[in-house]
């Protein structure tokens, strides 16, 4: 058997609302550090992973980065689990979540799985076709327990997936895909442990995330 655990990223400077320039660059806040460190300390020693992964994106490397000091000898591979990078970089630059908000809206209200934004964008079909050829990488890693840095886009579009195996993806697939983005609250270092086994389906377990603080981890 085999388990999975797929964790959002701590919080980044975008999630905190300052400005940016590339979808690939963006830092961590603060308080992203903070969650980071966290996440090291507070991994369970039964879970140790055999491989740790993450995506080309430096935000989900700087999340991992406490937990590989931790487990110096885990190795340490990279995977096309990076965001959903619908927006053409070159209006990344020097705005925020909200300045994008509007072009965001245009995008996903055009609902169209092959529409390419520009220059280094890439559309959902492709996103999806990455993110299914992870999954399958994933399986057939020799390790059976394996952590997942990624991102929140990934994370839903591995639930949706789960919800609709095998579904083509059409402008349907893509409109369903939103309707669940807006209901579906993924939260900075929340973990989505999944078990598996050969061809069978991905059998989610519950889902947890890291708390910074004993405030936080006692209200949780």
């Amino acid at each position: 058997m085999k388990t999975i655990w797929f964790i959002r990223h701590a919080e980044s400077l975008s999630n905190a609302g300052f400005p940016t320039d590339t979808p690939h660059e963006i830092g961590l806040s603060e308080k992203g550090l903070r969650q980071a460190e966290a996440l090291g300390e507070q991994w369970r020693a039964e879970a140790e992973p055999e491989v740790m992964v993450v995506s080309r994106y430096a935000r989900t490397g700087f999340t991992a980065e406490p937990l590989r000091r931790r487990l110096p000898a885990v190795p340490v591979i990279t995977l096309p689990l990076h965001e959903l990078t619908f927006l053409a970089p070159a209006r990344y630059i020097g705005t925020t979540e909200t300045l994008r908000r509007e072009p965001a809206r245009q995008y996903w209200e055009r609902c169209d799985p092959d529409y390419c934004d520009g220059e280094g964008a890439e559309s959902f079909r492709e996103f999806c076709a990455r993110i299914d050829d992870s999954l399958a990488a994933l399986r057939e890693r020799a390790e059976s327990r394996i952590v997942v840095v990624c991102h929140g886009y990934v994370i839903k579009a591995i639930l949706w997936r789960q919800m609709n195996p095998g579904a083509p993806v059409t402008a349907a697939y893509m409109r369903g895909f939103f309707d669940f983005h807006l209901r579906c609250v993924v939260p900075n270092l929340m973990v989505y442990p999944f078990e598996c086994e050969g061809d069978a389906p991905l059998f989610m377990l519950t889902p947890f995330q890291i708390q910074v603080d004993a405030a936080e981890r006692q209200a949780a």
